[in-house]
């Protein structure tokens, strides 16, 4: 399914002028008439129509307030005549027709924010079309053709994001996230609604998102973006794919697009989603399936080194979701490894200390530490480089009063406690570098862009690196032609390189990464094969 290409729905008009402060008292008496009049048991909207069109075309960047308003107004009508599900899917289309069109001149994370109600409408029809009886040959159209709408949305997120700082720009809500979501989602009791409109975010995810998206709209986006990265991967479920292949396919596919999009929030949204005992797609998948899509997920956010991450390139960024996210990392990656322990998978626990010990995240952690505590001659430092043995050194400063877990990870504070009683019942240290190392799990992702052959052999190498390759590099799902001459092409190259402990710890360049890589399409069309 090509792009869509919105019309641009702008009608000559007379515009009012507005001063900053205006605009934002208007947007916000405009939005609470409107959550006054759905109050009453037969509301009248229809003059809010045009109120809205106004605000939206009173400036050359419109809120995000204001075109999802006019959207839902527009969407609603239209909704309550659909019943047919290609119907419905139909109306969705049309409905990230019209976001997009309006928030052409948006920022980039105004953008992809703007994709949450679709994310809801679609989530919507999926659910719809595995609860209703559809016709065998009407169902796998259907899901084709959901499949290839996602694969639009991804696409349109890859456009908004590339050669530009797709973290945050400074954007900010000026109406609360949850009086923009009671109009979407209406009839539903306080705090519900925020559910059912996020249905792919976990449960502190909403409550982060709602609480901190009034101070950056780059979070929100990033969770925009996780759902429809978690519904890609969800409807790969439906394939008929063998368990093993639809593994190393999902685990691909996933890191290519981690590569592709290089968000932080993004990313750490993932890592922070893994801290739940469920993740929150037990409505599209089974219980063994969702197990088996947190193994991918595990790999994916673990064993990669991407380069983004890297502590030089946040300073853009809270210092507070930094810290939280490094916690995050280091908490997941110690549950992966204790999970498969327990499931008597020893090796897999081993590749993943290994690649833990070799990374840079222990690194990162001791100058997270120095930061907070300051360079004393009597720190104690901590002994190995294993995640037990991090933990247990973060959580013994944290009894000297140091605080760590606060923000976000304060919620698993009591996780952490119950990590040091466990550490003193359990202290068997990690078999760190003892048996065969599976190269098949050991891979790092860089941006550097040279030309040397590292002589990747291992077969999960192969199939990242040729994932990474099949990706358009100028040319976007429409086929239109990107931006950037031929060596720009060659910077934004995907490498992939072994993982070098030296490189690591040493004086590395910080200016190894580049612009995103093209496209977030699949190099299967298996979209086409039903």
């Amino acid at each position: 399914m090509a792009l869509i290409e919105p019309q641009n729905p702008m009608n000559s008009h007379k515009l009012k002028f507005f001063t900053s402060h205006e605009y934002e008292c208007d947007i916000n008496q405009s939005i609470q008439s409107l959550l006054d009049s759905l109050q009453n048991r037969n509301p009248n909207v229809s003059g809010f129509t045009s109120k809205f069109l106004e605000l939206i075309q009173a400036k050359p960047d419109p809120r995000l307030e204001t075109i999802w308003v006019l959207s839902c107004l527009t969407f609603q009508p239209e909704k309550c005549q659909k019943d047919d599900i290609l119907d419905q899917l139909l109306a969705v289309k049309n409905l990230f027709q019209s976001i997009t069109a309006y928030s052409a001149a948006c920022s980039p994370s105004v953008s992809i924010s703007l994709i949450a109600p679709v994310i809801y409408k679609l989530c919507t029809v999926v659910n719809d079309l595995n609860k209703k009886e559809v016709d065998l040959k009407k169902g796998k159209k259907v899901r084709r053709e959901i499949r290839s709408f996602v694969d639009v949305i991804l696409g349109y997120f890859n456009v908004c994001t590339e050669g530009s700082n797709a973290n945050d720009e400074g954007s900010r809500l000026i109406t609360p996230l949850k009086a923009l979501v009671s109009i979407w989602v209406q009839g539903e009791e306080n705090g519900i609604g925020l559910n059912h409109f996020f249905p792919l975010l976990s449960e502190e995810i909403i409550v982060w998102v709602s609480d901190d998206s009034g101070s950056e709209l780059g979070l929100m986006a990033g969770a925009v973006i996780v759902q429809a990265f978690l519904l890609k991967l969800c409807l790969k479920f439906s394939d008929g794919t063998l368990k093993p292949e639809l593994q190393n396919e999902l685990r691909s596919w996933a890191v290519c697009s981690i590569t592709v999009f290089r968000n932080f929030y993004f990313c750490d949204i993932l890592v922070k989603m893994l801290l739940e005992p469920n993740l929150p797609v037990m409505s599209l998948l089974s219980s063994e399936d969702e197990s088996l899509l947190r193994k991918v997920l595990y790999d994916v956010v673990i064993l990669p080194d991407y380069t983004f991450l890297h502590l030089e390139k946040l300073s853009h960024l809270p210092v507070n979701h930094i810290k939280d996210n490094i916690l995050a990392r280091l908490m997941v990656t110690h549950e992966a490894i204790e999970l498969f322990r327990k499931n008597k998978d020893h090796q897999k626990a081993i590749f993943y200390a290994n690649a833990f010990s070799e990374s840079r995240l222990p690194t990162f952690i001791m100058k997270l530490v120095t930061s907070e505590l300051g360079t004393h001659e009597n720190t104690s430092q901590p002994k190995g480089s294993s995640p037990m043995a991090i933990l247990k050194w973060v959580l013994d400063l944290e009894d000297q009063c140091l605080t760590l877990t606060d923000g976000f990870m304060s919620k698993y504070r009591a996780r952490f406690v119950q990590y040091k009683s466990t550490f003193d019942l359990d202290d068997r240290p990690y078999k760190i570098n003892a048996g065969k190392k599976d190269d098949d799990l050991l891979f790092v992702i860089d941006n550097k862009g040279n030309d040397e052959d590292e002589n990747i052999d291992d077969c999960m190498n192969d199939v990242i690196v040729d994932a990474a390759r099949t990706i358009p590099s100028d040319t976007n799902e429409s086929g239109k032609k990107r931006k950037g001459t031929s060596a720009e092409k060659k910077k934004n190259e995907v490498k992939f390189q072994r993982y070098n402990l030296a490189d690591h710890l040493g004086s590395r360049s910080a200016n190894d990464d580049s612009g995103s890589a093209s496209g977030v399409e699949d190099s299967e069309s298996d979209e086409d094969s039903d």
